[in-house]
């Protein structure tokens, strides 16, 4: 009967768990409303790095990891009484934060450039990554007429609407209709327009437009015909997606299973960076370890993402 009732009590935990998750989502999409803290108390946080006690994190940086942070934050107050306060801005933030010792933790979509890692080193930070989802960079289009599943494109077709060698659908393949193509793109301190361009070839970006989050970026295109752009896989619901071809000459979707085998060829990590790694017992250290947990990668995928263990 003893273990019946442990059986229980785990399972009424979890369930709990996933629903302040579903919760924290929810809020996130019904009203993305960001609390930036201001930056004296952010400094209030630098005990951290010396092992004084805070019952308080804060991340800073990358919208694409955003969602994942605003869901988990709850859940891992319910669990330790540990307040984490998440505040928007880039990767580039997010790795700037870290190196000038402004937030313990920076939340990243790419690995550092050669100047941050340079300038982390200047600063005596050591640049720790932690991935903690696995996520894809999908190409994303509004073509009146056509339906998901419609438009295979291989990364040099992609390449090439974003250098300005194609600024006519057609031009992309014939069949298509003879339509200048709105082409939008991130802002330049975003790790997924660093990734996008790295993933697919893209030396030199002309477009028509800059977002600076997948937010925007998914509204632009649904509310821009014979537009084209590219997002983070959380954000595809209710636009239309590429297949793109594999080195194989297969055309991938991006589902939640292309992704995990990695076989949609534009596939990349998300990540937490810290400076060097965390101490045992840290609350830095609680926080990663509870993300990675089964339970923090459940909310990883509630949050729209891929589970990475």
């Amino acid at each position: 009967m003893k273990a019946i009732l442990g059986k229980l009590r785990r399972k009424t935990a979890l369930i709990i768990i996933l629903l302040l998750a579903v919760a924290a989502i929810s809020v996130f999409v019904i009203h993305p409303l960001i609390y930036v803290k201001p930056q004296a108390d952010l400094q209030r946080t630098l005990g951290l790095y010396t092992g004084h006690h805070s019952d308080t994190l804060n991340i800073a940086g990358s919208t694409t990891v955003l969602p994942i942070s605003l869901a988990m934050a709850p859940v891992f107050h319910g669990v330790t009484g540990v307040n984490v306060q998440v505040s928007a801005g880039g990767s580039g933030l997010g790795y700037a934060n870290v190196i000038d010792r402004i937030s313990p933790i920076g939340a990243v979509s790419r690995t550092p450039k050669s100047i941050e890692i340079n300038s982390a080193a200047a600063n005596g930070v050591n640049l720790t990554l932690h991935p903690i989802a696995l996520d894809a960079i999908c190409i994303i289009w509004n073509i009146p007429g056509m339906a998901q599943g419609d438009l295979k494109l291989t990364k040099e077709q992609v390449a090439n609407i974003y250098s300005g060698v194609y600024t006519r659908w057609n031009q992309v393949d014939q069949s298509l209709p003879p339509v200048t193509i709105w082409v939008v793109g991130r802002e330049p301190n975003s790790g997924t327009r660093e990734d996008f361009e790295k993933l697919f070839g893209v030396s030199k970006t002309a477009v028509n437009q800059e977002v600076t989050n997948n937010q925007d970026m998914v509204f632009s295109i649904t509310s821009t015909s014979y537009s084209i752009g590219y997002c983070s896989f959380a954000y595809i619901k209710g636009v239309n997606t590429a297949e793109i071809a594999g080195v194989n000459g297969t055309y991938y979707p991006p589902t939640r299973e292309t992704i995990r085998d990695k076989d949609y060829p534009a596939w990349r990590e998300l990540y937490y960076v810290t400076n060097g790694v965390p101490f045992k017992g840290s609350l830095i250290d609680m926080y990663i370890n509870f993300v990675l947990s089964p339970t923090g990668q459940s909310i990883v995928e509630l949050a729209g993402y891929v589970s990475i263990v």
